[in-house]
């Protein structure tokens, strides 16, 4: 559950602090406010993609940051411990802070994440509908999502995405050694010659940066050599630095006696003395152990050059090089081996299809079950959304037309990752009308309200606590909006939910109100965001039902409120 909303820098606003709490928290304003970029914010900070452009004018960072209860979410803590977080008090904090180069870094608990790993943790913590989704929605391929939602189908899909997976790879063998039994001696010579030069070269890891080094060394060994000697005479010559340091650090010891500060001085020039003696004898061990080979060096590059040519010919790096012989050694494998092991796969293929087939069939059963389930809960709610006369049913299908498929019964079955089926969301909307697809029926009201009675209906099974609406009440209005209300009210008993919204009636349902302002100061606009108390929220309704503060609309705006939250 979000308990605590802080934005800084962000888009126009300046630095603004939510405490949000559970059941129903509404978030209004007048058109322009700013809903928008609270919106955005939480958006950002649940790991969508980021914009400079969303930095407040005139400053460097923006800085989003959230304050969440776990409520023992035991499945979410372990995903936390896989990427090294751990948590304290059911409480966890998440961070993003957005610069003005265009990078990006987020937080959980002070510990740094990816962009992905903040979404998959808000994936357990939220269930975000934006206008987005409604576009979503109608998209077909969606919609059998929604109902393995519903349904119990979790292990028969992992199962059937393995199956998938492995279905494919051995297909992928079997079709490779088909095809390279067309061109089988030249493929087993060209992949015998290049697995022998790679092996033969032996090259080690970084190898060629060692080399490089090496080269460089050598081919500036004489430079190397006179600087040493020029060194070593400098620092042990007759005039050189360790003979007149010799007789200073004596003469500061000989007075050392007389003063602390000469004491000091004295062990200050002894160190600095041994220091240099150290670096006087490493060097003349170096010179004395300097032994200039041509003759090396003619190795060194002749096997630098070996090197580089391999690269060129199988890929630019030492670790592409010992991939592709990988590759090759196992290509070679399976051409040698191309009876026995075609046999074997074909055998293995056939395993595998029975068991994607029979998980398959048990997930298609139970998604049928839960269709019936699903699409009568659904009626029920769109019912109380004053779709009284709607008809919803879910379309499943399993035989394919096109070219991917599998054969079952002698019938060709959709082969899919998750599984058979096809799924698809039909609906009436009045009485005695065709079912349609969603996409050639659903107004923007109707789609609002079939968009919440999928909400409402799925959260029953999910562990989500907190949903977000970003105004889930467009194209309705009057008696709809009143049960759009009531229904959001439901909700919140079970789920924590922030709704944006413009509807009055559903602003009047809030358990907290917050309202959304722009406004000017020193020139610059920025936006605010403030919860409000109960006499504020009167005058809030009164304003988004007639558009003015009057004493009418502040006697209609309390007679809404005290309608929709009955003591």
């Amino acid at each position: 559950m979000l308990t605590y909303l802080n934005i800084k820098n962000f888009a126009l606003i300046e630095n603004c602090e939510i405490e949000f709490s559970e059941g129903l928290n509404i978030i209004s304003g007048e058109t322009g406010s700013g809903k928008s970029i609270l919106i955005q914010a939480l958006s950002i900070l649940l790991g969508q993609r980021a914009s400079v452009e969303q930095i407040r004018s005139g400053r460097d960072e923006a800085v989003l940051n959230a304050t969440l209860l776990l409520n023992g979410k035991n499945i979410l803590k372990e995903k936390l411990n896989e990427f090294g977080i751990g948590v304290n008090d059911d409480e966890i904090i998440i961070r993003r802070i957005l610069t003005s180069s265009g990078k990006s870094r987020s937080f959980i608990n002070g510990n740094q994440v990816t962009s992905k790993e903040l979404e998959l943790i808000s994936s357990y913590l939220f269930d975000f509908h934006g206008q987005h989704d409604g576009v979503s929605l109608l998209k077909k391929q969606t919609h059998i999502e929604y109902l393995d939602n519903f349904s119990d189908v979790k292990e028969e899909l992992k199962k059937l995405k393995l199956f998938y997976s492995e279905i494919k790879k051995t297909e992928e063998a079997i079709k490779f050694i088909e095809n390279s039994d067309k061109d089988k001696e030249k493929k087993i010579e060209l992949l015998t010659y290049e697995i022998s030069e790679i092996e033969e070269a032996s090259i080690k890891d970084n190898e060629d940066a060692e080399l490089k080094k090496q080269i460089t060394l050598y081919e500036n060994s004489e430079k190397i050599l006179t600087a040493l000697n020029a060194i070593g005479s400098d620092l042990n010559g007759e005039n050189g630095v360790l003979y007149k340091l010799r007789n200073v650090k004596n003469l500061f010891n000989q007075i050392g006696d007389s003063d602390e500060r000469y004491s000091q001085k004295a062990e200050e020039t002894n160190d600095i003395f041994y220091k240099l003696e150290d670096i006087e004898r490493e060097i003349t061990s170096e010179i004395e152990s300097f032994n200039f080979q041509p003759e090396k060096l003619d190795k060194l590059i002749e096997r630098a050059e070996l090197i580089e040519r391999l690269k060129r010919k199988y890929g630019d790096g030492i670790d592409i090089i010992k991939e592709y012989y990988e590759k090759a050694k196992k290509e070679l494998e399976l051409i040698n081996f191309t009876g026995e092991k075609k046999d074997k796969l074909v055998s293995d293929l056939k395993d595998l299809r029975d068991k994607y087939i029979e998980n398959a069939i048990i997930a298609s059963k139970k998604r049928r079950e839960g269709a019936v389930i699903l699409s009568n809960k659904v009626k029920e709610e769109l019912k109380n959304l004053g779709m009284e006369k709607v008809d919803f049913k879910i379309k499943i299908e399993v035989e394919e037309t096109g070219d991917n498929y599998i054969t079952y019964n002698n019938k060709k079955l959709r082969f899919r990752e998750n599984g058979v089926d096809d799924v698809e969301f039909l609906i009436s909307p009045n009485l005695g009308e065709p079912l349609k697809p969603l996409l050639k029926i659903a107004s923007g009201g109707e789609l609002s309200r079939i968009i919440l009675s999928l909400k409402t209906v799925l959260s029953e099974n999910d562990s989500v606590e907190t949903m977000i609406f970003d105004e889930i009440d467009v194209g309705i209005g009057g008696k709809v909006a009143l049960s759009v209300a009531s229904t959001l009210k439901r909700l919140s008993s079970k789920k924590q939910i922030l709704c944006i919204t413009h509807l009055p009636q559903i602003a009047a349902s809030g358990t907290k109100n917050f309202r959304i302002s722009k406004n000017s100061s020193d020139d610059r606009t920025f936006t605010e965001i403030k919860r409000i108390d109960d006499d504020e929220k009167v005058k809030e309704i009164a304003r988004m039902l007639s558009g003015h503060i009057t004493e009418t609309s502040l006697s209609h705006a309390k007679e809404l409120i005290e309608n929709l939250n009955p003591r």
